[in-house]
């Protein structure tokens, strides 16, 4: 088995991986067994969803998925599926591997994995005890390996789909936007991207396989589904289906519980209920499958030059040493192994993002900036918006560890109610202003895009707010951040490396942890702007009571404006008015932020638009 093989669908990658890295043969033999279970699981998932998509054979069923399933249950399913003669859009890549060919009593893959089911069935409990000698024999004796690597390759074509999850689509100026997750590869956390479709998908946040244009949900046999062991989204296989519900279980083997309605649905494929696949295409008139098979050859020509490997010679073995011995504090040196462990779940091979995001977060102060091409952080305090800053902190280099203690240390001198220190960060609860400035700092190193060079992560002080800024558009709609809800992360490395030191919690929770802090302490809420043409977020946090955000004058006359308002009529009075640009520059404020302000004092018929100016509508002229 090689490298390579590990760019097949994500659980059936991390299995075979689990072969790779097997330190002892009788681990070895373990791994084998479990990732033929693995591979029959996944197939099964893809031939049941459709056999459900095909064509005619209406009364068609086949044997109940029921009880505690097992490596023999999901084999016999697919070996059902595949001598079904009824035209389905898999039934080409299943025929490949469970169909016999000349001079075959079975398929390849159906007698490979049949082989193993045996072997495996053979051995039950023996292999914890078994010693290294034992499991050799085995090895070279009935050779699970390779009967492992034949199974897959006559369903080559099958593994070859790309297996993805669609977090959330919006329509955007007539056009669907997606967030995906390519789900392909060893990494349990992708990175997500964003598409373009020409028709938007029927379920959002459930596993799809794309088999050229058409494209076929997974549940109920395989699911999305956040796992809270994990702290994150993970796939999920059928493990157990009753009356009452159904059970699910993943590669790792955490456990989730399933409704009764996953147990019926399950029911209703096997007795041979119908349910139509669908047709997805990029808006670029590609489809699915053709996309993923070109960044598949982009990929594994990036593993055929050995870019894939973990760059351990630009990473600080400080800040290496500091993180294992959060996680692990009796850890011997060298601490790759715990790295390898607990960060990459074993691997030791990795793709360009994640090469950034671990330089990022360990890399020596020469490899972070040669990374990033651009400073880190940029904190200043502002008393008066006529003067630049009072104080600035700009942090030039080292990595993100290094950067988050030096704000820190900034933040505890002019914040103090917030009561932050570096080493407190683990704290889940505490005053308001503590959980809200710890949120909003985990947001801001989480779901930054480093990869735009054209500005750094900023935070300003006022003294009545506090606003943080980076690149990097919202991948979530803003209306949709404070519901929270488990979503990948743009950085999911950086995210789980943080949560691994107990610096953040679940995924997706930041934002609505925050809201309910700020509500808690009885302040406005927070401000949030997303751009995306400048690919820019900004959170904007009034530390100010609500009942003080609106000026007194201007309350007492039935108009509710706050102080950046009336500064904007203020400046609206001056002859010739007011730029959008000198707005900016004296409020210190985002031009979103100003645009906003000044649409709502326009519409109250404060001010007025003249040509690229705002100036003071003339019956308010007078008043002071």
């Amino acid at each position: 088995m090689k490298r390579a093989s590990l760019i097949y669908p994500q659980p059936i990658a991390i299995a075979c991986g689990r072969v790779l890295r097997a330190r002892s043969q009788s681990e070895r033999l373990d791994a084998c067994l479990k990732a033929a279970e693995v591979l029959a699981r996944y197939v099964t998932a893809t031939a049941l969803s459709s056999f459900a998509a095909r064509d005619g054979g209406a009364d068609l069923n086949i044997s109940p998925l029921d009880g505690n399933l097992s490596f023999g249950h999901f084999l016999s399913a697919s070996q059902q599926v595949a001598n079904i003669e009824v035209p389905h859009p898999a039934a080409a890549y299943l025929h490949a591997g469970f169909r016999p060919r000349k001079g075959q009593a079975t398929g390849i893959t159906y007698a490979s994995l049949e082989a193993l089911l045996t072997l495996r069935n053979e051995l039950g409990h023996q292999l914890q005890a078994m010693t290294g000698s034992q499991a050799q024999a085995i090895l070279d004796d009935r050779k699970p390996d390779t009967l492992l690597i034949h199974a897959m390759m006559g369903i080559q074509g099958l593994l070859s789909l790309p297996l993805f999850v669609v977090e959330e689509q919006q329509v955007v100026q007539r056009v669907i936007r997606a967030r995906r997750l390519l789900l392909m590869g060893e990494s349990a956390d992708p990175a997500p991207d964003e598409i373009e479709l020409a028709e938007a998908l029927d379920d959002a946040g459930v596993p799809y396989i794309a088999l050229g244009p058409i494209v076929l949900r997974l549940p109920p046999v395989l699911v999305w589904e956040l796992v809270q062991q994990r702290a994150n989204t993970r796939l999920l296989f059928l493990d157990r289906v009753a009356a009452q519900g159904c059970r699910y279980k993943t590669v790792e083997g955490d456990e989730a519980a399933g409704t009764p309605e996953r147990a019926a649905e399950v029911a209703a494929l096997c007795a041979g209920r119908a349910r139509a696949s669908e047709r997805v295409q990029l808006r670029d008139g590609r489809h699915l499958a053709r996309e993923w098979g070109e960044q598949r050859r982009l990929l594994e020509e990036t593993g055929a030059r050995g870019e894939g490997l973990i760059p351990w010679h630009l990473l600080s073995s400080d800040t290496v040493s500091w993180f294992v011995n959060r996680l692990e504090p009796s850890a011997e040196p060298p601490h790759s192994e715990v790295v390898c462990e607990h960060l990459l779940d074993g691997r030791t091979s990795i793709d360009a993002h994640e090469r950034r995001q671990l330089v990022l977060l360990f890399g020596t102060d020469a490899a972070t900036r040669e990374e990033l091409r651009r400073d880190i952080m940029d904190l200043q305090v502002i008393s008066d918006p006529t003067k630049r800053w009072d104080e600035r902190l700009l942090i030039d280099r080292g990595n993100l560890f290094g950067a988050l203690r030096q704000a820190l240390e900034f933040l505890t001198r002019h914040l103090s109610r917030a009561g932050l220190t570096f080493d407190g960060l683990t704290q889940t609860d505490g005053p308001p202003d503590y959980l809200a400035i710890r949120e909003a700092l985990m947001n801001l190193l989480i779901h930054q895009d480093y990869a735009d060079q054209r500005t750094c992560a900023r935070i300003i002080l006022r003294s009545d707010e506090t606003v943080l800024s980076n690149a990097g558009h919202s991948l979530v709609a803003v209306e949709r951040l404070e519901e929270g809800g488990a979503h990948q992360a743009r950085n999911p490395l950086v995210a789980r490396a943080l949560r691994l030191v107990g610096f953040a919690e679940i995924a997706g929770s930041g934002l609505r942890m925050l809201h309910t802090a700020w509500r808690g302490a009885h302040r406005p809420p927070p401000a949030i702007s997303s751009d995306r043409d400048s690919n820019s977020f900004e959170l904007r946090l009034d530390w100010r009571p609500a009942e003080k955000l609106y000026d007194e004058k201007w309350s007492r006359r039935g108009i509710k404006l706050t102080p950046a308002e009336v500064k904007i009529i203020d400046l609206a009075k001056s002859p010739g008015g007011v730029t959008l640009q000198t707005l900016c520059e004296t409020l210190g404020l985002a031009p979103e932020a100003v645009k906003t302000a000044t649409s709502h004092l326009v519409v109250q018929a404060l001010i007025e638009v003249s040509g690229e100016r705002y100036v003071i509508a003339e019956h308010w002229g007078e008043i002071s």
